[in-house]
Parts: C-alpha cells; sequence; structure tokens
C-alpha cells in the first residue's frame, strides 16, 4: 500500500500544478496552446493515478 500513498500525494502536486495554471491564467482563464497541453497532461496522470488507487485498493 505505500505506492499507493505516494501516488496520492502524487496527485495532490499535480492538482497543485493546475491550481497554478488557474491562477496564473485568471480571472479569464484563456489558455494558450501550451497552457492547454499542460492541463490535459495533468489530468491524464492524474487519471492514471486513480486508476491505479482504484485497481490497488479493490484487491
Amino acid at each position: 500500500m505505500e505506492d499507493v500513498v505516494e501516488k496520492t500525494f502524487e496527485m495532490a502536486f499535480l492538482i497543485e500544478d493546475l491550481r497554478e495554471i488557474w491562477r496564473k491564467t485568471a480571472p479569464f482563464h484563456k489558455l494558450n496552446d501550451e497552457e492547454k497541453k499542460q492541463v490535459l497532461t495533468i489530468i491524464g496522470n492524474i487519471k492514471q493515478n486513480c486508476d491505479l488507487l482504484s485497481e490497488k485498493v479493490s484487491k
């Protein structure tokens, strides 16, 4: 279960990275191409970690 905890912290850091993008682009949150790419990458990594957590916990 140690890796589950590690992945949880990793997701927390990813969410903080996402939050920083929203803060940087406030108040209208218009994303340029690089920011869009970063957001999609972050979301993909969070999804991947969520899937892994679900798999590990349900065993």
